[in-house]
């Protein structure tokens, strides 16, 4: 009677701590499941900002400089985009901020729109935590 009682013991033991290991494979999974969702996020803004640009007209020719910055914390890596434009008309620029502001919506971020002193407007994309874009539009010379 004891023996079977220790076999019971022995069997509940094991169940437990195969119980536990799938347990805690399931919650490694997912924060690697979250950790890669939040690290797509700058890819996915680029491209949609990319391609708003490309579709109001935004060429090669226009794009005065762009880089990357790569960030890091503990739990996360991204990116940080930085363009400079050239834009020729203050109605692009208009229409572009409404579709910016449509990609923030989509992507549930903000949006700060800077005026800065030498005639140039920056947006920047960003979550509370984040800052992944910011696109520099420069007044061409020929536009007043």
């Amino acid at each position: 009677m004891v023996a079977s009682k220790e076999k019971k013991m022995n069997v509940c033991i094991k169940v437990y701590m195969v119980v536990l290991f799938l347990f805690g494979m399931s919650v490694w999974f997912s924060s690697q499941f979250m950790q890669s969702q939040e690290a797509h996020t700058d890819i996915v803004i680029d491209k949609k900002i990319v391609d708003v640009l490309v579709s109001n007209g935004i060429v090669q020719n226009d794009i005065l400089s762009q880089y990357v910055v790569e960030r890091s914390t503990k739990t996360a890596q991204w990116n940080e985009f930085y363009k400079t434009l050239k834009l020729r008309s203050d109605k692009t620029m208009h229409f572009l901020e409404k579709k910016f502001k449509n990609i923030v919506c989509s992507m549930k971020m903000g949006l700060n729109k800077v005026n800065n002193r030498d005639g140039s407007v920056t947006y920047k994309f960003y979550s509370p935590s984040r800052n992944y874009y910011n696109v520099t539009f420069v007044r061409s010379k020929n536009q007043n």
